[in-house]
């Protein structure tokens, strides 16, 4: 069953939620709903109750049951805020939580769709605009507004989207939503560390950003999915399995215990060379330093010529100083299906960043994008990879 939790903001727009409700019930949509005071101006409860049954939630309902905020996130599969205020998006997308509502979008770890609902020259403020732009860029969507007669007697673009619209939008997302439904899909993420002495280490720049958003978009499109990550900063999303490793030995071997893989997303940036031999004790300061460095395990290669272990789809990542062409040897050596390639200079220094430029390579295709965030560069490429496995099936 699909479930849906709706967030009823302050908006006359509101009085449209019943017909919402109505026909989503006839769909067999399990639905629960957050309403907010102000929304309560616009709304009968009662009309609310008939299709919510006892998923129906206020700030009251908070006091009673403090976590409800994060449950009522993990409980269900999206989220719709209908409709949505200039405020009630202003409070999103700055990380602003004062009632039940706003807290339960923070802890959301779901999509987020927004139906906006306001005068024309709130929506095209642009303050609004920049907000509407971080909520989009954090891999939320929107559905309308649109043009039409408003309720304040002006004309204009603000108009809460069509009944029949909001429908066939939500249905298309629970579809979407299911695209790698029970698929086991492992994701490698972040830097490897080799170690020097017990206090120094070779390593590399990588945030493993990229592939946090990787996971996180996988579980959301129904995944199974098995993090494994090198020493970061980033919060694993909380419903996937994670696994903490430090070196690439232990990325391998960690690896190597996981079978019938269905799809692999090697986004790890694996230290390439080790120390030969670690020392016990701190290396004293000297003038100079000779390190005795030796080529480490090429997991990529390792995993993509295995018998045993290689995923159905194996999506290797190449992140390159010089060309393309080293992405597409790096395809062909190492066994790849699929290589997602980005080219490191100083207007995609992607370490770090928040975006990322990418080219989607396999045998019979190049595919370029345009610089984006790097959780529309994980949408994008699991959309591909979705597409692909449907191909090659």
């Amino acid at each position: 069953m699909n479930k849906i939790l709706f967030v009823i903001t302050g908006s006359i727009a509101a009085v449209r939620c019943k017909e919402i409700f109505k026909l989503l019930d006839k769909k067999k949509f399990q639905i629960s709903c957050i309403i907010t005071k102000e929304a309560k101006k616009y709304v009968k409860i009662q009309d609310l109750k008939k299709y919510t049954k006892n998923r129906l939630f206020s700030d009251k309902s908070e006091k009673k049951n403090k976590m409800l905020h994060i449950n009522l996130s993990r409980k269900n599969d999206l989220i719709f805020v209908c409709p949505a205020t200039a405020n009630s998006i202003a409070k999103f997308a700055n990380g602003y939580g004062d009632n039940l509502a706003s807290n339960t979008l923070l802890a959301s770890n779901k999509k987020i769709l927004f139906a906006p609902a306001m005068n024309s020259q709130m929506w095209t403020n642009k303050v609004n605009q920049k907000n509407i732009r971080v909520i989009k860029n954090m891999g939320h969507d929107f559905i309308g507004p649109q043009k039409g007669n408003l309720k304040c007697g002006e004309f204009g673009l603000g108009r809460i989207s069509d009944t029949n619209n909001i429908i066939q939008v939500l249905e298309n997302n629970f579809k979407s939503l299911n695209i790698f439904h029970n698929k086991k899909c492992v994701v490698t993420a972040g830097p490897t560390i080799e170690m020097i002495d017990p206090i120094r280490y070779i390593s590399n720049q990588s945030s493993g950003k990229q592939g946090f958003e990787i996971a996180s978009q996988l579980a959301i499109n129904g995944a199974k999915v098995i993090l494994i990550s090198g020493p970061t900063n980033l919060e694993p999303p909380s419903n996937i399995k994670f696994i903490k490793i430090k070196s690439a030995y232990e990325m391998y071997k960690k690896l190597n215990n996981i079978t019938n893989i269905d799809i692999g997303f090697f986004t790890a940036a694996v230290s390439d060379f080790k120390n030969m031999k670690v020392k016990k004790t701190k290396i004293k300061k000297k003038n100079t330093l000779n390190l005795n460095l030796i080529k480490n395990i090429d997991i990529l290669e390792k995993i993509g010529k295995s018998k045993n272990n290689r995923p159905k789809i194996l999506v290797g990542f190449a992140a390159e100083t010089g060309g393309i062409l080293y992405a597409k040897k790096k395809l062909k050596n190492k066994k790849c299906d699929i290589i997602v390639y980005n080219k490191i200079d100083k207007e995609n220094p992607i370490f770090g960043s928040d975006y990322n430029k990418i080219s989607i390579i396999t045998k019979n295709e190049v595919k370029n994008f345009k610089k984006m965030t790097k959780v529309n560069c994980a949408k994008e490429i699991i959309k591909y990879v979705y597409n692909y496995q449907l191909i090659n099936e």
